[in-house]
């Protein structure tokens, strides 16, 4: 997977379960956390999601080989699909010395009022940012 967004995950203490890997639940904050630094970097600051906001529909994820303490990862970002009211993105967790993915996941993004509390159409500016982000022409 080609990424122009890559976050380094520092693994702490508490990351680590009974059976010495992180725990699979804690993955998931690690991909929230990049997911997060990624929509800065593309917008250029910290966004507002007080009214609109990107709310996660559908994850899918493998688990493909187990992250240690001592272990350096990071994850690796891209949207490679934008519709009307959604975006889809894949995030690896991978091994930052070697590349080996850690855990796999392709993700369904809806953007989503918190007003109204229903689905919207995926703003036309946040749709321009991440094309020129990803530098292509992304459906």
């Amino acid at each position: 997977m080609n990424s122009n967004h890559t976050q380094k995950i520092q693994i702490r203490f508490g990351d680590i379960d009974l059976m010495g890997h992180v725990n699979n639940g804690i993955q998931l904050g690690y991909l929230d956390l990049a997911r997060w630094k990624y929509f800065e970097q593309v917008y250029g600051q910290t966004i507002s999601w007080d009214d609109a906001a990107l709310i996660v529909a559908h994850l899918d994820i493998d688990f493909v080989s187990p992250i240690l303490l001592n272990d350096q990862v990071e994850v690796h970002t891209s949207i490679y699909k934008i519709g009307n009211k959604s975006i889809s993105l894949k995030q690896n967790i991978v091994d930052a010395n070697t590349g080996d993915i850690k855990t796999k996941t392709t993700q369904v993004m809806v953007a989503f009022s918190q007003k109204s509390g229903k689905s919207i159409e995926v703003p036309e500016i946040l749709k321009i940012r991440i094309r020129e982000f990803e530098k292509t022409s992304i459906k």
